[in-house]
């Protein structure tokens, strides 16, 4: 099959990583996988995909919120003749569906993924009816999670079986023979108990309530931050308050992820709201325990591996100290390792690749 995924951009995000290691295993699959991109500002991402063999497309108006985007993709969609067209982000999925229009081929499918349980749009009225038209016009709306599916569902409405899930994947191997870095690397001390979030500062996210964890804690423990995002002063501004800069390290955007995962002693992923939770997962394939806040797409993921928190500090205080036991460190570790192995990139790319022909016969 001739593939071609559109993103809105490959910045630093959970959707953009995910397809750094999607497409190439489709790839392996036997298929042909290109990508478009609306554009390559701050596209961390690129380098990476480039040098896995994947042909990346710029649109010309590298803007993700350009409407002559619409052209560009019908333009692309049309020269390479593609079986299948599989769409990420809001941006991407807005004028590749207005892109649609333009396109009189019955045999192409397009398809999309949702990979956010909550947005802002739904919160207007008017989007919501644009947004029905948006995705009533794919095949296949495909969710990351069943809370992902239940959300959009609610959102937009539609045909049932119009909707799939398919989990995200990982690399696993990746990060079961990834060791850890000397400690002083990363500003931390031989004695220190680390903890450690992997994630944006978005709204989505509570790195405050997980830093006012440290508030009920021994001052052994200390919270390393790594990640980039707007958010970002708002936090380190917070922990100023709670006199807590000794106790918390920002790192920034690292892209040696699976070795600062090995050299943490306690994962932890404290959202509001999340499609799925990649980060959660890569720290489970790391061996590590796993702390998560109750939310569904988080919980639908951890459960059964790691431990799911009220999104409290006090509570995750608390369970963090009760992993000072070491045979309950250990079993939760264990669990963690094997409940990560569900999520292996291989199953993902499997999985779309036989929807992909489904869907063609439909």
């Amino acid at each position: 099959m001739k593939i071609l995924h559109i993103i809105t951009s490959l910045e630093l995000g959970g959707a953009e990583k995910l397809l750094t290691e999607l497409l190439p295993a489709q790839k392996k699959l036997g298929h042909s996988i290109e990508l478009m991109i609306l554009s390559d500002v701050n596209a961390v991402f690129k380098k990476d995909l480039e040098e896995k063999g994947i042909k990346i497309y710029v649109s010309k108006y590298n803007s993700k919120k350009s409407p002559l985007n619409i052209f560009e993709i019908n333009k692309k969609i049309k020269a390479v003749n593609y079986d299948i067209v599989h769409v990420h982000l809001v941006h991407a999925q807005y004028w590749t569906r207005m892109a649609r229009l333009f396109d009189r081929s019955k045999n192409r499918r397009y398809l999309t993924t949702e990979h956010s349980t909550s947005n802002r749009r739904r919160n207007n009225k008017i989007l919501g009816m644009i947004d029905k038209f948006i995705f009533n016009g794919y095949e296949e709306i495909v969710s990351i999670s069943y809370a992902t599916e239940n959300s959009l569902y609610e959102w937009v409405g539609g045909k049932k079986e119009k909707y799939a899930v398919i989990p995200n994947g990982i690399d696993l191997s990746v990060f079961e023979n990834s060791t850890a870095i000397p400690r002083d690397e990363i500003g931390a001390e031989k004695e220190d108990i680390i903890l450690m979030m992997v994630s944006r500062f978005h709204q989505s996210k509570n790195q405050k309530g997980a830093a006012e964890a440290l508030e009920y804690l021994p001052k052994k423990y200390k919270m390393i931050f790594v990640g980039d995002g707007i958010l970002e002063e708002d936090v380190k501004n917070f922990v100023k308050e709670k006199y807590l800069e000794s106790r918390v390290i920002f790192l920034g955007k690292r892209k040696d992820i699976p070795v600062l995962l090995k050299t943490a002693d306690i994962i932890i992923q404290f959202s509001f709201f999340e499609g799925f939770g990649m980060a959660a997962v890569e720290g489970m394939a790391s061996g590590k325990p796993v702390i998560v806040s109750n939310v569904s797409g988080l919980a639908d993921v951890v459960g059964g591996g790691g431990i799911i928190c009220p999104n409290d500090p006090k509570e995750l205080a608390k369970i963090i100290l009760n992993l000072e036991d070491k045979k309950l460190y250990n079993h939760i570790a264990e669990m963690c390792l094997e409940k990560s192995k569900k999520y292996s990139i291989e199953n993902s790319a499997e999985e779309y690749i036989k929807l992909y022909k489904e869907i063609l016969k439909r």
